[in-house]
């Protein structure tokens, strides 16, 4: 199963999470990253420009999910 890294970042700064996730595949790892944007984006700081990062074990960018475009829940 692939291994997947989620990494916060502005395009500017990035915020690297040391933890990873084994998913069975891109699109397990685009659900996990909005849920680490929505529990980001429910916390008491502005995300406006953030996203949530992801990549493969090897490095490849997989996707990014915006943070402040997520509906609230």
């Amino acid at each position: 199963m692939p291994r997947y890294h989620f990494h916060v970042t502005d395009g500017k700064e990035v915020v690297k999470n040391p933890n990873s996730l084994e998913l069975p595949g891109d699109a397990a790892a685009r659900e996990e990253a909005m849920v680490l944007a929505r529990d980001l984006k429910q916390g008491n700081r502005k995300w406006d420009g953030w996203f949530v990062e992801i990549r493969d074990d090897h490095g490849h960018h997989i996707d990014t999910v915006p943070i402040d475009a997520l509906p609230d829940d």
